[in-house]
């Protein structure tokens, strides 16, 4: 599954450029709030990018719109709660501007439980499935588009943005007992290679500099195409696109993580130095609870494999701390897994029930149940363990220098990320976004780094 950290986003850092909003009337403006994760990002960033091809223009505040579009999230419950505030917010908007359109999309509207939300949100007029984006721009009031219409990519703006997702599948065929993302989203489909490759090169050739793979389950894709063909092939093809420096992918899973993925990662120069493996638990019995299909020992091997076809690997992972059924014991072990492996980045979530889960029907039996203080409990001691490590790792980086690539400037100075997605931090009077830039690092922390201008970088 996608990483669970959620954001909230009117602005989309490093999203899709903005035109001036001069002179644009309301009735041609819209407003999108994005609650999710990366997926949901891309999908916001390309609903931006058609809305635009068919002569719309941002607004900063939902009042200044006719049109709003709230992508929501079903991963955990407080995720929901932030949309249905945001929501009651609107009801005022609504009742003040009786012609503004609301839209509901994303995770929150299953294939088939649009209805449960009709009485409940009245101030939203119409509720749209993930990832559908034709679907929610054909219901801008005067797009004068039409679903069968090509609408604009976000291959196709002059200047997309330094990084861009780039999906490569949609759903999930997984049966984790703790997600609703195959119930929301559906079932697998992967996109042909021939059109992700394209896709790319139009993004590349019109001035972005790093491309990320999104899915679901990332390192599943292909196996419903003809031929069957797999991620390394993809990155292959992707590796190839004149102009790309960086290379990602996100987010995989340990049951699809094959040696041909890790050896073909390692050969080429373009793709960064940075894995996001979920493992949720350390325990064997909690897995088979939450139905990942891997056992412990599985995973260190892969561990094993990564770091030894790439010493300088960043590795970061997933875990959910107070699944129903989870220990101390089992959790004892998770720490265990945690301090043993040393992760750059460790993000956690406490067990959040999910109406339709195997999971969820667990949580209703109290001897399954974690008492929501420990949940919590649990949760912190583990952010204070990675916390210490995440400090130990990067300060072995003080005085070295490191490579970033600039997305752009947050409280006046550059922002930029290193191969292994480690954030860097300097200062500079010239224009540095979309650059390579050489840093060296002169102050480190669990979250960031900081850096002083040693020179430009040159593209793998």
């Amino acid at each position: 599954m996608i990483e669970l950290k959620l954001v909230a986003k009117d602005e989309l850092v490093g999203g899709v450029p903005r035109p001036s909003r001069d002179a644009t009337p309301r009735e041609r403006r819209y407003y999108v709030w994005t609650v999710g994760c990366q997926m949901n990002v891309s999908d916001s960033e390309r609903l931006e990018a058609a809305l635009q091809g068919v002569g719309y223009a941002p607004a900063d505040r939902p009042e200044d719109a006719s049109f709003i579009v709230l992508n929501s999230c079903s991963v955990r419950a407080s995720a929901e709660e932030r949309i249905i505030g945001k929501l009651g917010e609107l009801q005022r908007v609504k009742r003040e501007l009786p012609d503004t359109r609301v839209v509901l999309w994303g995770c929150m509207v299953g294939p088939n439980n649009q209805s449960i939300f009709q009485a409940r949100l009245p101030m939203v007029d119409h509720f749209v499935s993930p990832s559908a984006v034709d679907e929610v721009v054909a219901l801008a009031p005067h797009s004068l588009y039409q679903l069968d219409q090509p609408a604009l990519p976000v291959a196709d703006l002059a200047h997309p943005p330094v990084s861009v997702h780039v999906p490569i599948q949609y759903g999930c065929n997984m049966s984790c007992a703790f997600c609703v993302i195959p119930l929301r989203r559906g079932k697998e489909r992967s996109r042909p290679l021939g059109e992700i490759a394209d896709e790319v090169r139009r993004i590349v050739a019109r001035g972005a500099r790093e491309i990320t793979l999104l899915g679901q389950i990332v390192d599943s894709w292909g196996h419903d195409l003809p031929g069957r063909p797999d991620l390394a092939d993809l990155l292959r093809a992707v590796h190839a696109t004149p102009g790309l420096v960086r290379l990602r992918f996100l987010t995989s899973h340990p049951a699809w993580m094959t040696e041909k993925l890790i050896a073909t990662m390692a050969e080429l120069p373009r793709a960064q130095r940075e894995i996001n493996l979920p493992v949720q638990s350390g325990h064997d019995e909690m897995l088979k609870i939450m139905r990942r299909g891997y056992t412990v020992a599985r995973y260190r091997d892969l561990i094993g494999k990564i770091r030894a076809a790439m010493p300088d690997i960043a590795l970061t992972t997933d875990i959910i701390v107070g699944h129903p059924g989870e220990e101390r014991e089992h959790f004892d072990g998770t720490r265990a897994l945690i301090e043993e492996i040393g992760f750059d980045k460790v993000h956690i979530a406490a067990y959040s029930a999910r109406p339709g889960t195997r999971a969820g029907a667990m949580e209703d039996d109290p001897a399954l149940a974690v008492p929501e203080d420990e949940k919590q409990a649990r949760r912190v001691e583990l952010e204070q363990l990675q916390e210490r490590i995440a400090t130990a790792r990067n300060a072995r980086l003080l005085g070295q220098v490191v490579e970033i690539l600039v997305e752009g400037e947050h409280r006046g100075k550059w922002r930029g990320r290193t191969p292994g997605n480690k954030l860097v931090f300097f200062a500079d009077a010239h224009d540095w976004v979309g650059k390579l830039a050489r840093i060296r690092v002169t102050h480190t922390g669990p979250w960031s780094l900081g850096g002083e201008l040693v020179g430009e970088g040159t593209p793998a």
